[in-house]
C-alpha cells in the first residue's frame, strides 16, 4: 500500500551512508494506524513484508515492529502534524553529539535547521521508554534530534520530508566536523 515510499527512502538513506545493515528504521501515519518497519529489517533492501502496522494507541511492543515503535508512537501522539518519522544512524551527527546539548551548524542550511537538539540523558542501552518520554518536545521545536552517541529522529508531514531532514543534518555535521578537523580541535588526545 505504502511500500514504494519505504523502499525508496530506505534505499536513499542506505545509499547516503545514514543507516548500517539493520540500524535504523522508517514509519508513516495513518489515522489510527502506523506503518513502521520490521525490527531487523534492511532499510537499503526493503521487501512489503518489513511493514508492520501497529495502533497509535497500544502501548505494548507489537510482533515483529522496530523496537523503536514506542518512540514513534510518542512522536505521532504529541503532533497530529507529524505524517512521517525517521530514525537514522549519521555517522557525523554522531560523533559530534558525544559532547554536547546541541549542535550548532554554520553552513547556509542553518536557515533551515538552526540548532540540533542532542538528548544526553538517556543512553541508548537505557530503553526506549526515557527516549519517547522527551524526543516528542524536541521534536515539535526542531523537527531533528540526536540521541548522545546513538542517532537521530527527524520529523515530517511525509516520508520525504523526514528522511531530507536528516539527509540535511548529516551534511551539516560533516562540514562542520571538517571546519573542527581544520581548526585542530579534532585529534588532539
Amino acid at each position: 500500500m505504502y511500500f514504494s515510499d519505504f523502499e525508496k527512502y530506505g534505499r536513499m538513506l542506505w545509499e547516503a551512508g545514514l543507516i548500517h545493515m539493520t540500524s535504523g528504521n522508517l514509519s508513516i501515519r495513518k489515522g489510527t494506524t502506523l506503518y513502521v518497519t520490521r525490527t531487523g529489517s534492511l532499510l537499503g533492501r526493503l521487501s512489503s513484508s518489513d511493514i508492520v502496522p501497529v495502533n497509535l494507541s497500544n502501548t505494548l511492543r507489537d510482533s515483529g515492529a522496530s523496537s523503536e515503535t514506542p518512540v514513534h508512537r510518542a512522536i505521532y501522539r504529541a503532533d497530529p502534524s507529524v505524517g512521517a518519522v525517521v530514525h537514522a544512524h549519521p555517522p557525523h551527527a554522531t560523533a559530534l553529539s558525544w559532547d554536547t546539548e546541541m549542535i550548532a551548524p554554520v553552513d547556509s542550511d542553518s536557515l533551515y535547521i538552526p540548532k540540533i537538539p542532542v538528548l544526553a540523558d538517556c543512553p541508548y542501552g537505557e530503553g526506549s521508554a526515557c527516549i519517547a518520554a522527551h524526543f516528542p518536545e524536541l521534536l515539535a521545536r526542531h523537527h531533528v534530534a540526536m540521541i548522545r552517541g546513538h542517532g537521530a529522529f527527524a520529523v515530517g508531514r511525509d516520508l520525504k520530508e523526514a528522511a531530507s531532514r536528516i539527509s540535511m543534518m548529516e551534511n551539516q555535521c560533516r562540514l562542520l566536523f571538517f571546519r573542527q578537523v581544520l581548526e585542530g580541535r579534532v585529534g588532539r588526545g
